[in-house]
């Protein structure tokens, strides 16, 4: 994050800003999280700008630049890639014609939400960064919509490549129904694992207001909850839904100063625009032009034909590039009284390709594949660049969402998806793919996981899960290859082998496979595995589905356990080491031991344990390894009569600022140790956990 220096900050005229005065209260609570009371929902909106601005400022302006495209000017080359698309996207223009055509209730919720920003901008000149900018009604908008359009823009890229990759990033959530726990409590989780950089990183808070009542996690610079509950409904999302976005290639040459395209035998002059972007450390900005097409923007390098030479133009075709009801579908989701009439929000199809499950206070539980999908003409493999050049692959509707892969109170009583195919949510899933249109159910990537094999295994097998027992799943770091490597190392150990490893081989037979921060067997365990891994004469297949090894398979999985312990006593010249000495959360120079593990080349060597963490080597530290991306805003939530208790947690704090008391928190209480802290989303809950009280006057 740049450093931040005094600038001059526009803010908004307070004529446009709602017309009765009001007064909205912050609470903090014991780990400095927002309660935001007010009179009005725009007087929330107001409180709740405020304080994700005391938390993230930051954050907000470089998520407001992201989103608009104007990111490269103060963050370098990382950023040019990222500003062109969203100019391709006409990103902010798209936002703020939407904007200005938006009911009142919607404009007043963000201009509030922005006044509340910029009040704390104006009483903090020394927290505004040099890369803030006049933050505008709109932005919040655009914010939401950058993040959304991820999706359907990697699909696109996929379908360029005709490889289907998958997303950088993974996420957890299961429920389960009221009969099939302790108390009678319905049971959701939500537990994104994202990137904890730039738009991904979620902002927690509670915000009370008329209508409005929301409790869990927010894009920074947004007033509207992505994920979490109200009173009455929670959801959770998780990657992997429906293929929503089509490649059509295009056979074009130069005619003339035009650039034209074959269509229906006629040329069709492809439209052509430039876009200016500022790079910092560069004198001139750059100029990068874009072509546009009927079906949508080139996205690719033209390409040439394999047959005749000719360009050939990847044009990228998606619902999204034209939907904008992103923020009038959060609105009715956070307004939901039940899950009928979360349903009937979600309908509206404008979020991005997920799985979606949600629970209410009445019980019910459901799951549904969510995402805008084209229905598409037979006859062509649309997971690859299709013809463009003929009115036949015209698009023939969008499906209706009752049409979508979905499952609503399972008679299992249970399921999960974490980024699986809906066929490997529970035991004898009944979400089978001949019962669906191909597009819609959509399974490359996604088809199972770790995660997902271990939630279904701990859901299924408990048929009255206690609250403790679903923070235990949650926070569950059992590796399901674990047992049948131990069984290879058994094998191997009559192999000889140097006597410096008997005590390591003995630490890891009795092993009980959880990367937990005391054991000294993991940490063998990981270096072993990579190490075997690089080694393509090892069969690691046979290992992983417990084959009878011969004799050269175990002697080379014998040495390279020794180079492995070689290694780790070289590295960190003590013997044994453990978990957590090597493995840490945190950031800004404070870290702590940390449990959880994610690594390994897919598919064989692939450890991942549910409670979700990936690491990288500390540039200050050799030999140590911090956390960076996986379990990142995780809720859990109960649903009975009496309305929802919850439980949250996050790696680091709620604060982005290195001198608040909450930067490193949760880090160090909570996350470093598998806990969960209460939500406390009723008043009565809160008001014995209160560490701070800022009552605003809303102008």
């Amino acid at each position: 994050m740049l450093k931040s220096t005094l600038v001059t900050v526009f803010f908004l005229a307070i004529t446009i800003l709602p017309a009765t005065a009001g007064e909205v209260t912050v609470y903090r609570d014991t780990y400095g999280i927002p309660h935001v009371y007010g009179e009005t929902d725009a007087d929330a909106a107001f409180g709740l700008g405020y304080a994700q601005a005391e938390d993230r400022l930051e954050d907000i302006y470089e998520n407001a630049r992201i989103a608009i495209g104007q990111s490269a000017e103060f963050f370098g080359e990382d950023g040019v890639q990222s500003d062109y698309i969203m100019r391709v996207m006409e990103n902010e223009a798209k936002c703020k014609a939407h904007y200005e055509q938006s009911a009142d209730h919607l404009k007043e919720l963000s201009i509030s939400f922005i006044a509340g920003i910029n009040a704390f901008a104006k009483e903090h000149p020394e927290r505004v960064p040099n890369y803030a900018l006049e933050l505008q009604p709109w932005h919040p908008a655009c914010i939401g919509r950058a993040m959304i359009l991820r999706w359907p823009i990697g699909t696109a890229m996929d379908e360029m490549r005709e490889t289907p990759q998958g997303p950088g990033f993974s996420s957890n959530c299961f429920a389960v129904a009221a009969d099939r726990t302790e108390d009678g409590s319905a049971i959701l989780l939500t537990d994104p694992h994202l990137t904890w950089e730039s738009l991904a990183v979620f902002h927690e808070a509670r915000v009370h207001g008329k209508d409005l009542n929301m409790c869990g996690f927010w894009i920074a610079g947004s007033p509207l909850m992505a994920l979490g509950h109200n009173g009455k409904v929670g959801w959770a999302m998780t990657t992997g839904g429906p293929d929503t976005t089509d490649v059509f290639a295009l056979k074009a040459k130069i005619d003339g100063l035009s650039l034209k395209y074959e269509y229906e035998g006629e040329g069709v002059a492809a439209k052509i625009k430039s876009f200016t972007i500022k790079v910092k450390g560069e004198e001139e900005p750059r100029v990068m032009p874009a072509i546009f097409t009927m079906h949508g923007p080139v996205m690719a390098e033209p390409v040439p034909d394999p047959d005749t030479g000719e360009m050939v133009l990847l044009a990228a075709k998606s619902p999204y590039w034209d939907d904008l009801g992103y923020f009038e579908q959060a609105y009715e989701m956070c307004l939901a009284q039940n899950s009928d009439e979360y349903y009937k929000a979600i309908s509206r199809n404008s979020m991005m390709e997920q799985n979606n499950m949600f629970a209410d206070t009445r019980g019910n539980i459901g799951y549904v594949r969510i995402g805008k999908t084209p229905i598409r003409p037979e006859g062509y493999d649309w997971t690859k660049p299709v013809p463009g050049n003929t009115k036949d692959t015209q698009w023939l509707g969008i499906y209706d969402l009752k049409d979508h892969v979905q499952l609503i109170n399972p008679e299992a009583g249970y399921m999960q998806n974490c980024n699986v195919s809906p066929e490997r949510m529970l035991v004898d899933s009944p979400l089978t793919p001949d019962k669906f249109p191909t597009p819609l159910y959509n399974v490359s990537w996604d088809y199972d996981n770790p995660r997902g094999k271990r939630l279904t295994a701990l859901l299924h097998n408990n048929d009255k899960i206690s609250k403790e027992d679903a923070k235990a799943i949650v926070m569950d770091v059992y590796d399901i290859l674990a047992e049948p490597w131990k069984k290879a190392l058994k094998s191997a150990a009559s192999i000889k082998h140097d006597v410096g490893v008997d005590s390591v081989i003995e630490d890891i037979l009795a092993w009980n496979g959880e990367y937990t921060q005391d054991s000294t067997a993991a940490p063998y365990v990981w270096k072993w595995r990579l190490k075997c891994e690089e080694d393509a004469t090892i069969d690691l297949e046979s290992i992983v589905k417990g084959r009878t090894l011969d004799t050269d398979a175990r002697i080379a999985i014998m040495g390279k356990l020794e180079e492995a312990v070689k290694e780790m006593h070289e590295t960190y010249k003590k013997k044994p080491v453990t978990w957590g000495e090597i493995h840490v959360v945190g950031r800004s120079g404070t870290y702590y031991p940390l449990d959880g593990a994610d690594y390994g080349k897919k598919p064989w060597n692939f450890s991942e344990t549910v409670r979700d963490v990936v690491t990288r080597p500390l540039k200050d530290q050799p030999g140590v390894n911090a956390a960076y991306s996986g379990c990142m805003s995780t809720m859990l939530m109960f649903m009975n009569k009496n309305g929802i208790e919850s439980y949250t947690t996050t790696p680091w704090g709620v604060s982005a600022v290195p001198e608040s008391p909450h930067h490193t928190d949760q880090a160090k209480e909570l996350f470093s140790k598998r806990r969960m802290k209460p939500a406390w989303f009723k008043r009565a809950d809160l008001m014995a956990h209160v560490t701070a009280t800022t009552v605003l006057q809303v102008p």
